[in-house]
């Protein structure tokens, strides 16, 4: 096969595009350098940088074809393929290549286990302390922090903390301190084309009654959402926090079973440490 002679509007094309690649892998490298010395413990334990890979080897694979195609190829039409193909994945690689197949969708549950992965997990997420307790408010009692982060096309990181009495009157107490000193939901909250940003301000889960909290104007649902539970049977409480800045709404216009449309929310977006 012969080699196409490039005008010099190609060449420079074919460069610059080359170049904004390589510098995309090299950008992917760092990252993996910085995310083996810097993710924070409490998520990332054993972390293995399968996504930063996975776009090193998109973006080698696309400049590979990209140069191969341009310099070898004479059939415009494949060639004028290969340039969009590389256009687009230039502009996007992640979404493109990754996000479509779920290759690096990054799901996990954790366990925060120091005060100090505590407090840069409320740093990372802005937990208004005022909504949600403090990890060292229940030093005296059993209590576990946990939580759930997905990354992938859309992030989003979830908190909760459980605190374990040994009676249902300690238990009892606490709620009602929290309850008397919050304000909560009374009624759902719809947004203007009809879709649920909270379906139910208070509803059950699995044993566990949630309420909303709220705090008037500041709300900022769906994408930040405070809650508070209570499983009188194992004399447990439940303070629920989550930052979701992709979330639109949880449940559409025309849901029925709004308390069942919070209760799917909570599976899937809370690790409660069952």
């Amino acid at each position: 096969m012969n080699k196409v002679k490039l005008s010099p509007f190609k060449i420079v094309a074919v460069v610059l595009i080359g170049l904004a690649l390589a510098l995309f892998s090299l950008w992917a490298i760092i990252t993996m350098i910085i995310v083996m010395k810097e993710k924070t413990s409490y998520i990332y334990k054993g972390y293995i940088p399968y996504r930063e890979l996975l776009i090193v080897g998109v973006c080698i694979v696309v400049l590979v074809l990209f140069f191969f195609f341009n310099l070898h190829v004479k059939r415009k039409w494949l060639s004028i393929l290969v340039n969009v193909i590389v256009i687009v994945a230039l502009c996007n690689p992640y979404t493109l290549f990754l996000s479509i197949i779920e290759i690096a969708k990054y799901e996990k549950h954790y366990t925060i286990e120091s005060e100090t992965d505590f407090n840069l997990c409320a740093e990372d997420m802005s937990i208004d302390f005022s909504s949600f307790p403090k990890y060292d408010e229940f030093d005296v009692r059993n209590v576990r922090f946990v939580g759930k982060v997905s990354v992938g096309f859309f992030f989003y990181q979830s908190i909760t903390a459980i605190a374990k009495y040994d009676s249902l009157e300690l238990c009892e107490a606490d709620y009602e301190d929290y309850v008397d000193s919050h304000q909560f939901l009374t009624e759902p909250v719809i947004y203007g084309d009809g879709d649920y940003l909270i379906p139910a301000p208070e509803f059950h889960y699995e044993g566990i009654f949630f309420k909303v909290v709220t705090s008037g104007e500041d709300d900022f649902f769906p994408h930040q959402i405070y809650m508070i539970g209570i499983d009188r049977d194992n004399a447990t409480l439940y303070y629920l926090y989550l930052d979701d800045h992709d979330l639109d709404y949880i449940a559409k216009q025309h849901t029925q079973d709004l308390e069942g449309a919070m209760r799917k929310f909570v599976a899937d977006q809370f690790n409660l440490g069952k």
